[in-house]
């Protein structure tokens, strides 16, 4: 049997997860961020509770690995999208996930008796960046995701940015428009997730039809949807409703530039990495101007940038970043 001493070495392997409101993904990982074995499964879309969450995230892990591979992992990691409480056992309140709350450190501890840590997605992603992807090139920067939800994490002068319960970088709820009045999943109204997220683009596409006088397209209802119907046009990068989001993309971005001065903003998520030319230029055009316009790059890590930085927790919550819970 292996033992807790053994599995502390940093060549080991550890189980990590993205737990994201569209898709679940398990990966075993090896020290130096391979990911040997990986498993996808879609989210429930109305979960009886948490337990139904947390048992789909069991059964995937059972079926990557057999027990004695997962008795010799040194821990699991989870990146998880919403907040997460400051035991970093559960995560509260997700708005893209209809449950007050999800308990997940201590029905993995109890079901597989390993170390299980918890950090938002964000988070997650900023640490897959900084140690295996465009990250690595920078002392100042903001990892951000454009996907379900929308939100971030920094590393300023070479240390992680976690605020008082590790859920800085919410920059998704940044207030970015009063002419729609359109909600957040949070309840909020006005905040840049409840327009440019893929969960509330197609919403925010309707909007603006309607306040253009156009006629409405009950076909559209994804974000993919809002995408193709842009390039069926002559010029995608011409068409109003592309110079609409990037105009609210930008005020978000002109936010989070005058807030930390980055040297580069690395873009994720799948609303970005399937439309970077539709996404970032109006960006760039649009942005203020106040503190100068950082590197705008996408991230090279093919959407695997949160299941890498959760193998990086699973080792422990003190990186070469600093504390990160």
């Amino acid at each position: 049997m292996t033992t807790p001493d053994e599995r502390t070495g940093k060549h080991a392997c550890v189980i990590a997860v993205d737990l994201g409101a569209t898709n679940l993904r398990v990966a075993l990982v090896t020290g130096t961020g391979i990911a040997e074995r990986t498993r996808t499964a879609q989210m429930p879309d109305n979960p009886s509770g948490a337990a139904a969450i947390t048992g789909l995230l069991i059964r995937n892990i059972r079926a990557l690995a057999p027990q004695e591979e997962i008795a010799a992992c040194a821990g699991i990691g989870i990146g998880a999208a919403g907040p997460v409480d400051k035991n970093h056992t559960t995560i509260v309140r997700p708005p893209n996930i209809p449950l007050e709350s999800v308990p997940l450190a201590d029905p993995l501890t109890e079901e597989f008796g390993l170390p299980v840590r918890l950090v938002n997605d964000c988070c997650a992603g900023l640490l897959g960046e900084a140690y295996f992807g465009a990250g690595r090139e920078y002392g100042t920067f903001v990892y951000l995701t454009i996907s379900t939800g929308i939100g971030a994490g920094i590393i300023a002068n070479g240390s992680v940015v976690a605020g008082r319960d590790g859920n800085a970088g919410e920059v998704g709820h940044l207030f970015v428009d009063s002419d729609y009045g359109l909600p957040c999943g949070c309840g909020g109204k006005g905040h840049w997730e409840g327009y440019a997220s893929g969960r509330f683009l197609p919403r925010f596409y309707h909007a603006w039809r309607r306040k253009k006088g156009l006629t409405e397209e009950r076909d559209v209802v994804s974000a993919p949807d809002v995408f193709r119907r842009v390039r069926d046009g002559p010029d995608p990068s011409a068409h109003g409703f592309i110079r609409e989001l990037g105009r609210i993309n930008a005020r978000a971005i002109s936010d989070i530039i005058v807030a930390y001065d980055p040297e580069a903003i690395v873009f994720d998520g799948s609303v970005v990495l399937s439309n970077p030319d539709l996404i970032l230029p109006p960006i760039e055009e649009y942005a203020d101007r106040y503190l100068p316009l950082p590197r705008l790059t996408v991230s090279s890590l093919a959407g695997h940038a949160p299941l890498l930085g959760a193998s990086v927790i699973a080792r422990g919550y003190m990186t070469r970043f600093g504390p990160v819970g």
